[in-house]
């Protein structure tokens, strides 16, 4: 068996994080995420593979279904990873677009797909002005209010009301006292990566393209450049990207697969 084939897996301290940051280059996509985990901004887990004491291979987990993997991939590494990842339900593998990767995933069970990720196109850009709709109030989601939220996938994503406050940006929309629409910026890397969540009985109404304009003008105005990703057919993100003015960056694999 070839050295590669041994991939072993083992979860990283916290204080070691950085030493893995450089298998993640900047195009890589969802750097947000990435950064966020390993800044310490985003719950998650990070796990190595080493030779000779050097990261070669690494893998981190969010508490949402996106995962992220860099480095020399092996078929042992998903197969390592589909125990790691075990009883989490459906989980999304980001890895590299290099020829064979996709295959390997495959052999472990995967299923691949695509994403497309979406930026802003130069440094002076600025997302257009959103104009309020009628009888909606605006809120900048504090800790408090993102523990009354109707938003799983936020929950997932940043755990924790405080942590939120902390290390993330929101804004939400309120209709006779309950919060029907909210979007956020999941901040890291120097990106704000947006995401939206609307109730289904407020969908139609244009609220998600309202507060991801929101959130992309305060992202722009603090020096972050913004991003959106989506599943490759997701029509209405696409559309959402390009009404913000964004340009579409490339499409990137993903593996799937139900833990």
């Amino acid at each position: 068996m070839r050295e590669a084939d041994r991939t072993v897996l083992v979860e990283l301290a916290k204080e070691d994080y950085a030493r893995v940051e450089p298998l993640f280059g900047p195009q890589y996509p969802n750097l947000a995420f990435v950064h966020g985990v390993l800044d310490e901004k985003l719950p998650g887990r990070v796990w190595v593979h080493e030779e000779n004491g050097v990261p070669v291979a690494c893998l981190i987990a969010t508490l949402s279904p996106f995962c992220f993997a860099a480095g020399t991939l092996t078929r042992a590494f998903f197969d390592q990873a589909r125990t790691l990842l075990e009883g989490r339900g459906t989980v999304q593998i980001v890895h590299p677009a290099e020829p064979g990767i996709g295959e390997l995933a495959a052999g472990s069970g995967f299923t691949p797909a695509l994403r497309r990720q979406f930026s802003q196109p130069r440094a002076d850009w600025s997302a257009p002005e959103p104009v309020l709709p009628d009888g909606f109030e605006l809120v900048r989601i504090d800790a408090a209010l993102f523990d009354r939220l109707d938003s799983p996938m936020a929950r997932s994503i940043f755990g924790s009301g405080a942590g939120y406050a902390e290390h993330a940006i929101g804004f939400a929309l309120r209709k006779d006292g309950r919060i029907v629409a909210d979007a956020h910026g999941v901040v890291g890397g120097g990106l704000s990566e947006l995401g939206t969540f609307a109730h289904p009985d407020y969908r139609g109404l244009g609220l998600p393209s309202f507060l991801l304009a929101e959130v992309a003008r305060w992202s722009a105005k603090n020096g972050l450049r913004v991003v959106i990703t989506c599943a490759e057919d997701k029509r209405a993100s696409i559309a959402m990207a390009h009404r913000l003015g964004l340009t579409e960056d490339f499409l990137y694999p993903v593996a799937e697969l139900a833990c």
